[in-house]
This record gives structure tokens, sequence and C-alpha cells, in this order.
């Protein structure tokens, strides 16, 4: 049966409708998934906090290695001596995290202890509990060792022998409660050469809350309290000398050491062996 022009042409017609609706049909699909895509992506990067954990973790690093008493209504009534030696060390902290570390820094000519300024200790703290408070400056002790402040040269003489801190922070979660950000942070235990036993854990054994407030765009810490978040379990003590740990905060002693030229500490195992 022989088919007419208008009849060919009304199948053409409607071949090309059909074509052109599985092309629509086609791009609607793949539109939709790349909205949804989107959204995903979008609600995953709305709740990832971990940029934001790790900027409170530097903030609080160096409160958590001395493991201050809690305190409330501003850094005012934080302990004068947590406060001091909070600032000094998480200053170095903070030094040691760039390029240069304290290569460029002076070497008091007596000593040749690292000279760290006020005025950058100032410059941290500002940064941790805002700019309006003013940390006396003056010598102190820590840990066994005299921090001694040089009041004509403005600058702290740094130790190159020693460890420091007890624990490592880990910021864990961040929530807002009463006006205020509460920043969950656990603390890694550190080993102290002065102890016998350790305990042996990458976790926290402990939580605190650090708590923020806000002041223009930035948050500034007023207060430390104790924590809803438990750890799940107190790992056992190890005894260090049948299991000697890596000595923590080596990393800031050994530059402070090849600062001031001195000879590297040996390892902990050789130092248990001798």
């Amino acid at each position: 049966m022989a088919i007419t022009k208008e009849e060919y042409a009304r199948k053409q017609r409607r071949r090309a409708r059909q074509l052109l609706g599985l092309l629509v049909a086609t791009l609607a699909m793949l539109g939709a998934l790349t909205v949804v895509n989107l959204a995903v992506g979008a609600v995953r990067n709305l709740f990832d906090d971990t940029a934001e954990r790790a900027v409170f973790e530097q903030k609080v690093e160096g409160f958590v290695l001395f493991d201050p008493l809690p305190f409330s209504g501003g850094i005012q009534n934080c302990n004068e001596q947590n406060l001091r030696s909070t600032a000094v060390w998480g200053t170095l902290y903070s030094i040691l995290e760039t390029p240069n570390g304290l290569t460029n820094y002076e070497l008091d000519a007596e000593t040749q202890q690292v000279l760290l300024p006020a005025v950058e200790v100032d410059a941290y703290l500002a940064t941790v509990v805002g700019p309006d408070f003013k940390l006396q400056h003056k010598s102190f002790e820590m840990e066994g060792m005299l921090m001694e402040y040089d009041e004509a040269r403005q600058c702290y003489l740094i130790p190159a022998t020693g460890t420091v801190g007890t624990y490592e922070a880990k910021v864990t979660g961040l929530f807002i409660k009463a006006g205020q950000l509460r920043v969950t942070t656990g603390y890694i235990p550190s080993y102290n050469s002065s102890d016998l036993t350790t305990v042996n854990t990458t976790e926290p054994v402990k939580y605190m809350d650090y708590l923020f407030e806000k002041s223009g765009d930035e948050w500034y810490l007023v207060g430390i309290a104790e924590s809803e978040t438990k750890p799940q379990a107190t790992p056992a003590p190890t005894n260090a000398v049948n299991n000697p740990p890596v000595v923590a905060n080596s990393s800031l002693q050994q530059a402070i050491l090849d600062e001031a030229g001195a000879p590297s500490a040996p390892p902990a195992s050789s130092a248990v062996q001798e």
C-alpha cells in the first residue's frame, strides 16, 4: 500500500516530536540529578565543621597544655599562673606553625636562650581572649623551669631543656548554649618525664567545654566548664620503664634546642636503658 506524501510527513513530524520529548526527558533527569547532588553537597558542607574545629583547637591548645581550673565570667577570673604559662607556650606553638619557626628569633648572648618578645605574647593572647585584656609580664616558674622575663628588653628567655604540658587538645564539637559558643575539647595525655607511668592512648581521657562569647566578628574565651561529654573508658596506666613513651611536645623542645645550638636530647628508650 502506497503512503501518501501527507502521511509520510505526519510520521516524520511524530518521530521528531518523540525524539524531542526523549531529549527533554533526558535533560530533565540530568538536571534533577545535578540539583540533588548540589543539595546533598550543600547539606554536607552545612554540617561539616571540620575547619571551625581546627580554628578553635588552635585557640585552646595553650590552655589544654596546663589543664587550668574551670572559671567563668571572663578571662580576668582565670588563674594568673595558668594564664601566663598558656600565653607564653601558646605563642611558641603558634610560631612553630609558621614556615620559619624560631629561626629568625634573637638569642641571648650569655645564655643562648631564645628571646620571645612580650609584644608577640600579647598578640597571641589577644586572638584568644580579646584585645582589651592586658597581661602583666613578669618572671615565673613552671614545670620546674624558671621563665625569666627581661624587663629591659621586654622579652621572655625561653629555656632550651625540659618538657612542658600535660595534655594535647582535640576539639570534638561546637554548639551554642545560653548565648555562648561551647567548644567541647578532649584532653589527650602527654608523657610527663617526672612520672614513672603514663596513659598509653591517643584518645581523650577527659573533656572540658571552653566557653566563647562573640564581640564584633570574633569569638573570645570567657570561661572553662565541665563538659557533659565523657570518655568511653580510661585506659590503665602503662609502666614507662617497660614501655617507654615518646616524650610529648618534642617538636617544640627540639626547635628550641636547635635554635640555641644545644645538642639533641637522647631518645626516651636510651635514657631508660642508662
